[in-house]
């Protein structure tokens, strides 16, 4: 199972009122040639859906899930806090 650590979860919340101020927007893990990449989107039916203080914050579809499951998306212990997938 994919896991969203609380500060990732903040993180991401963050990104989405400070880049896209809608409410229903989300970031979805998308696979590229060179790994994995976070893009805007919306959730989808099917989806499974991360929230963070009440608010969707990351949304992963089936394929997305079965490929992530047991990684986890925390931060980097910097100021910076920069999302990091382990």
């Amino acid at each position: 199972m994919f896991t969203l650590t609380e500060t990732a979860g903040a993180r991401l919340a963050k990104k989405l009122d400070h880049k896209h101020g809608k409410e229903d927007a989300a970031m979805r893990f998308v696979r590229k040639r060179r790994g994995w990449k976070l893009q805007f989107d919306r959730p989808a039916d099917g989806d499974t859906v991360f929230a963070h203080k009440g608010r969707t914050v990351l949304v992963l579809d089936a394929g997305a899930s079965e490929l992530l499951a047991g990684r986890t998306l925390d931060t980097t212990g910097t100021k910076a806090a920069k999302l990091c997938l382990r």
